[in-house]
């Protein structure tokens, strides 16, 4: 018997638990000791009721906490867009759903310095976003926007493992950077903007008689 997959949100929301797990406490060092001004997350109203998550990797640590952080403010992280209909008692995709696709979604490390003799003296971590959002009907809220974050730290080979470490705590905190940026976009969306915007109406051309018509109208 073939086993059932998790549903994305659930497997989300699990990778989630397990990364914080993982990261947290070297996080919570690096963040002490460099003062960066983190604070605690906290929910925020949103317009819509249901979000669905397209275009990550399944085990994209920022979807993760996007749809924790989701959760959080009370916000339905659903598979499709028919759940979120089933789950409104709809006919039809309602006003109340989103979806936020990521376009780009990677984080990475680059050398930025090295000696005269060719090793490593500093790195960059680097995370990046692209995404968009759209509405049920799969207009677009939201047009495709960046959020890229960048840090930089020393190497040093004899502690590759230590580096190794403080790498995965920055780009954890460049992580939840992005996410708060993100939730503030989601959050500045407005009620009437979930509707559909009316296709304008062409003006009725009125057309003018041409100047020999007029004349003639006149010798009547």
């Amino acid at each position: 018997m073939r086993r059932a997959q998790p549903s994305p949100r659930r497997h989300w929301l699990a990778l989630a638990t397990r990364l914080t797990v993982a990261t947290g406490m070297a996080a919570s060092l690096l963040l002490g000791a460099t003062g960066c001004g983190f604070k605690l997350r906290h929910g925020y109203d949103m317009a819509f009721k249901t979000i669905q998550l397209t275009g990550f990797a399944g085990n994209s640590p920022m979807a993760a906490e996007l749809a924790r952080a989701l959760e959080a403010s009370g916000v339905d992280v659903v598979d499709s867009t028919l759940q979120a209909t089933q789950a409104a008692s709809a006919s039809s995709v309602p006003n109340s759903h989103v979806v936020l696709e990521a376009l780009v979604d990677k984080r990475d490390m680059a050398v930025s310095t090295t000696t005269a003799y060719g090793q490593i003296r500093d790195m960059t971590a680097r995370n990046t976003l692209r995404f968009q959002v759209k509405r049920g009907d799969g207009t677009i809220l939201l047009a495709p926007s960046d959020v890229a974050l960048a840090r930089d730290m020393t190497y040093n080979e004899k502690d590759a493992l230590a580096k190794q470490d403080e790498s995965a705590a920055l780009h954890k905190a460049m992580q939840s950077d992005i996410v708060g940026q993100v939730l503030r976009r989601l959050a500045a969306i407005r009620p009437d903007q979930l509707v559909t915007p009316a296709e304008p109406v062409a003006p009725a051309v009125v057309h003018a008689p041409s100047v020999p018509e007029a004349a003639s109208g006149l010798t009547r």
